[in-house]
């Protein structure tokens, strides 16, 4: 099972959408289009904050259950980046999009240097923000992913995602609607996270347009620098995503990062390996914990 079912005790907040911030020094911002009002749910918990970034074609909700067991060891806050989930549609997605707005929905929500987890493009977003705003980041977390230029795929998830599903009536005959084209029940179930009832019938709440033409995969040769704070990569042992000589690349962005592999895992390692990742990432809020509470440099 790849999500969480969604939490229905849970608010999702939205907060008035900010102008355009001073440049980021070590990203190109060109096609930058200013903050959107990001959707994020407040899990509590007591401590430092710690962000939750989704994958491509995830939400917050991916986020969830993992979220709940880690909250003894911070405030919990799982956000729902551009395009996807209950955030707003944008009409560009590029790295340098979703790091800003983070920059921004952080300094009305949370209490800086944060500590950050990402997944696949949530980590890419991550490390992205981790080497632009060291002053603000305690640590960084990704999973299955690696800070380097990626190619662009997903061909068979966007065919799905663009199929009318305006005419279903039941989640069973989306499932039979978009079989033939992902065969796998389990990424199914995962893209079909995003049918949200419209009427009588279905709607996709991602922005498929903007989210097919996303050069964030390839965005990563645009940031410089360095992040000499606690930082984890996390491989799934299954996944093609992270590869021996990545853990260089790694390294040569974040000095001092720890990286485990988890053999039996696959891309969507916090959901197939979640004991594993579990302990992984409690071991790193541990060894973020001194920087997360030093003096802030941005309060709500």
């Amino acid at each position: 099972m790849l999500t969480e079912p969604r939490l229905s005790s849970l608010n999702i907040v939205r907060v008035a959408p900010l102008g355009k911030r001073g440049p980021i020094a070590s990203v190109d911002l060109r096609g930058y289009t200013d903050a959107v009002d990001l959707a994020f749910r407040d899990l509590g918990g007591d401590g430092p904050a710690i962000v939750f970034l989704h994958g491509l074609f995830g939400s917050s909700q991916n986020w969830a259950g993992m979220g709940r067991r880690l909250s003894h060891l911070g405030r919990c806050l799982l956000l729902d980046l551009r395009n996807h989930g209950d955030s707003p549609h944008a009409p560009t997605h590029t790295l340098a999009d979703c790091m800003q707005d983070v920059v921004d929905w952080a300094q009305l929500h949370a209490h800086a240097p944060l500590r950050l987890i990402g997944h696949s493009m949530g980590g890419l977003v991550a490390m992205g923000f981790a080497l632009t705003h060291p002053e603000l980041t305690a640590g960084v977390a990704s999973l299955d992913i690696a800070p380097r230029v990626y190619a662009r795929e997903h061909g068979r998830e966007l065919r799905a995602l663009r199929t009318d599903i305006s005419l279903c009536r039941s989640r069973a005959e989306l499932d039979a609607l978009i079989s033939p084209i992902l065969p796998d029940a389990a990424m199914r179930q995962f893209i079909l996270t995003n049918a949200v009832h419209d009427g009588e019938g279905f709607r996709w709440r991602l922005n498929v347009p903007v989210l097919a033409t996303s050069t964030l995969n390839g965005d990563f040769v645009n940031v410089h620098g360095r992040f000499d704070g606690p930082a984890t990569l996390v491989a799934g042992g299954r996944s093609p995503y992270v590869t021996r000589a990545d853990h260089a690349v790694m390294l040569h962005y974040f000095p001092r990062a720890v990286i485990r592999t988890i053999p039996g895992a696959d891309h969507w390692l916090n959901a197939s390996a979640a004991d594993e990742v579990a302990g992984i990432l409690t071991e790193f809020l541990h060894r973020t914990m001194a920087d997360a509470i030093k003096e802030p440099g941005f309060r709500p």
